[in-house]
């Protein structure tokens, strides 16, 4: 049931219980190429990491110089790659994931899904986990990409499965935390939240216990061996990040504007830090008594780990979506300006940049959802001898209609608006 709300009432919204319901959730999809970077990995000495130029890259991280590159079917916003041995594995819009010598960058094999590919792969024990927007988990041999199992879920999937003992833990856009045996691919138990569910890094676990996000705003404890939640924290908007345990803190960031650090045995929050617009993917590291992340404000900041105060920040030239990487005594990550940075951990002075192949700025559009339940007021209607609508009296008991809030923006350039890559 849809409602005008311009045109067919005239009613105020403080008329109205407004109560949040079902799935909450940001569907984010690159529309047009550039050289934007989503998300970097340093194995090695070296810096790998996609592009929506195409093109995947392996880049010195002490010099910043070129080792090789190699071009895909399509955009490659992955927040990670994954190593296993001599290989690297790449998701990739074009619907393949990429297996890779990492030393030369020739391809040994790709394996075709049904849809875009997001997220980050995880292997184990010679077996590739990855996920597709065509709703499935793929289960994948390592050596040569051949098929072992497919699971599907409601959704499409933007995660990076994470192995608990014999078990493979994912999740989905419908809402769902999802346990599976890791050989057969059957499950064992799934976790509903209300909103969709990102992790582009590794789920956080540490004895037993499951740390993770939700677009419902919640970050969740969750007991893995008796499939209860034991305590939930509630910010002002979705996570799209995945909380990083350092000692007995979590650290994240939210679409609310603000960063946080909350203790892991209780749920309750120590500090918090307010950055100048969202904080998504970007999954921050810890070191030097630092928290290092990047935000939608075009930030990378610095914060002392104890207490959340700044440090210092750089300013790059656009947002910043890439989980980070420590190099030594230096960070590294990705901007959606076309370069990767390399900054010294201490100071945050610049070491080096990488611009990718273009200086195009990818587009995106992101569209929010929060879904919604609607119950009128019973104090606010009178019935009469002469209404003759019933469904008034029931609405005001119990009947209740629905809609959603619904934002839709696109993420445009602010240079060289037109892309080459079409």
């Amino acid at each position: 049931m849809s409602f005008n709300f311009d045109k067919d009432f005239d009613i105020e919204l403080s008329d109205f219980n407004v109560k949040k319901r079902d799935l909450s959730f940001r569907y984010w999809l690159y529309t047009e190429a550039g050289g934007s970077v989503e998300g970097c990995r340093v194995e090695d000495g070296v810096v790998y990491f996609g592009c929506c130029d195409f093109y995947v890259y392996a880049v010195d991280a002490e010099t910043g110089k070129l080792i090789w590159k190699f071009r895909t079917g399509g955009m490659n916003p992955c927040n990670s790659l994954e190593i296993f041995g001599d290989t690297l594995f790449v998701n990739s819009y074009d619907g393949f994931l990429y297996a890779l010598d990492r030393r030369t960058g020739a391809e040994k094999w790709r394996f075709k899904t049904g849809d875009k590919c997001w997220g980050t792969p995880a292997c184990y024990d010679g077996i590739v986990y990855f996920g597709s927007k065509d709703t499935h988990l793929y289960a994948v041999e390592a050596a040569t990409g051949k098929e072992v199992w497919r699971f599907k879920t409601g959704d499409m999937l933007v995660t990076t499965p994470t192995a608990y003992r014999e078990f493979l833990i994912f999740s989905s856009y419908d809402g769902y935390l999802y346990m599976v045996d890791r050989k057969t691919g059957k499950e064992t138990n799934r976790f509903k939240t209300a909103g969709s569910i990102v992790s582009v890094k590794k789920f956080t676990i540490e004895k037993g216990v499951i740390y993770f996000n939700s677009y419902d705003g919640n970050i969740y404890a969750l007991d893995l061996d008796r499939w209860k939640e034991i305590w939930r924290f509630k910010t002002g908007l979705g996570i799209t990040c995945t909380p990083v345990l350092e000692g007995s803190m979590l650290y994240f960031g939210s679409h609310d504007n603000y960063f946080y650090c909350i203790d892991k045995e209780s749920g309750k929050e120590v500090w918090r830090f307010r950055t100048g617009d969202r904080n998504g993917t970007s999954v921050p590291a810890i070191a030097r008594g630092s928290v290092y992340f990047g935000s939608k404000d075009h930030n990378f900041y610095c914060l002392d780990k104890e207490t959340g105060s700044e440090k210092w920040r750089f300013k790059t030239m656009n947002e910043i979506w890439c989980p980070v990487s420590v190099h030594g005594e230096s960070v590294i990550f990705g901007s959606m300006d076309c370069h990767v940075y390399r900054l010294d951990a201490g100071t945050g002075k610049k070491i080096w940049s990488f611009l990718t192949s273009t200086k195009t700025v990818a587009h995106y559009s992101a569209v929010e959802e929060v879904s919604a339940e609607v119950a009128f007021r019973p104090q606010d209607y009178e019935k009469t001898s002469e209404d003759k609508y019933d469904f008034i009296s029931s609405a005001a008991i119990d009947i209740k209609s629905e809609y959603t809030l619904r934002s839709e923006y696109s993420f445009k350039p602010e240079y060289q608006t037109k892309s080459e890559y079409k």
